[in-house]
């Protein structure tokens, strides 16, 4: 399922018009996006937990050159979905 057709059953359940869906979306990511970037943690309970995560620069084995090397620390996200949503799937 892409954003059009999130957009489009959203529309439908609530009749409303599918552009202020599609506003509503974009700033929902805006919204999650911007306190990722500040380190906080985003809650949705039942749904969805985001949380910031980061790597620690580490020597490690680069296979596409076969050398022993220095990976930079990486930053990154963490998705954990809630339970009804893992109960649901898991009914099907």
């Amino acid at each position: 399922m892409k954003k059009n057709d999130v957009v489009r059953e959203i529309a439908a359940r609530l009749r409303l018009p599918r552009a202020e869906c599609s506003r509503v979306i974009d700033v929902f990511a805006d919204v999650v996006t911007d306190a990722l970037v500040n380190g906080e943690k985003v809650v949705i309970r039942g749904f969805v937990t985001f949380e910031p995560s980061e790597y620690k620069e580490r020597h490690g084995y680069n296979p596409f050159t076969g050398e022993m090397e220095n990976f930079d620390t990486v930053r990154t996200v963490r998705c954990k979905i809630g339970e009804p949503i893992k109960k649901a799937v898991n009914e099907r």
